[in-house]
């Protein structure tokens, strides 16, 4: 009996240990200051924009506004696990693919752009 008891107990002690992770907090914290920084970046390039009027800026709003929505998603993932479902992993690699789309359209287009200027 003796036995079963300390064997409950290291069970559920271990359980309990296995569950706590010692990194949760750093892990907030680095993706909370990612999220505000991509939104600084967003203001950063609206007000480009809105300066310099150059059509490239466009893509850098749009990337930058997709990373702070990629970034608050996969922090409400983490924090609430009744949005830990697979639509919600597709929606986050669905952002990132369309972030990588819209960084090569805007290196090809402002290559496209500069070689039209030198003409």
């Amino acid at each position: 009996m003796v036995i079963v008891s300390l064997l409950t107990l290291l069970t559920f002690s271990s359980s309990v240990i296995l569950e706590f992770d010692p990194f949760e907090g750093t892990e907030n914290i680095i993706a909370a200051a990612i999220g505000v920084f991509s939104l600084l970046l967003l203001a950063l390039s609206i007000t480009a924009f809105k300066r310099t009027r150059l059509r490239i800026t466009v893509y850098a709003i749009i990337i930058f506004a997709l990373f702070a929505i990629q970034q608050l998603l996969d922090y409400l993932d983490n924090i609430y696990s009744s949005l830990d479902t697979p639509l919600t992993d597709i929606t986050i690699s669905a952002i990132t693919l369309a972030i990588l789309v819209l960084f090569f359209l805007a290196i090809v287009r402002s290559k496209i752009e500069n070689k039209e200027e030198e003409k």
